[in-house]
């Protein structure tokens, strides 16, 4: 699919929420969209499939605290594969984990850090700490 694809909906394959403009004027994909071979995947759904190509990728008679370390694991590196630029405790809220955990991704996938935040983002933080 060409990144110049334009559309007035975009629906995705996996759950079927769909995307476009009120006015149905044609829009390119979403950002955080995916469109493959296999069709066109929300975000969500391209989380839910990358956690599904670890599972399936383990034993099948793997213990459940396993599996939820691999699917874990597979979500963490998904998201830092997906925006290595974001900070890892932006990263571990998506995923709902710790920002060592990402820092452990990022390392198991050789990805450097993340750059330094800006002032403007680090000025931002503090005022939203504050309140």
């Amino acid at each position: 699919m060409s990144e110049t694809s334009l559309a007035t909906k975009w629906a995705c394959d996996g759950c079927g929420v769909t995307a476009g403009r009120i006015d149905r004027e044609p829009v390119p994909l979403p950002d955080a969209w995916e469109g493959s071979a296999e069709g066109c995947f929300c975000l969500v759904c391209r989380r839910q499939r990358a956690a599904d190509a670890a599972l399936e990728a383990a034993p099948s008679d793997s213990p459940v605290d396993a599996r939820a370390k691999l699917r874990r694991a597979a979500l963490i590196e998904f998201e830092v594969s997906r925006t290595p630029d974001e900070t890892d405790g932006t990263i571990a809220r998506a995923c709902r984990t710790s920002a060592a955990a990402v820092t452990r991704a990022r390392r198991r996938l050789q990805l450097p850090d993340p750059p330094p935040p800006s002032p403007e983002a680090r000025a931002k933080r503090r005022a939203v700490a504050s309140r």
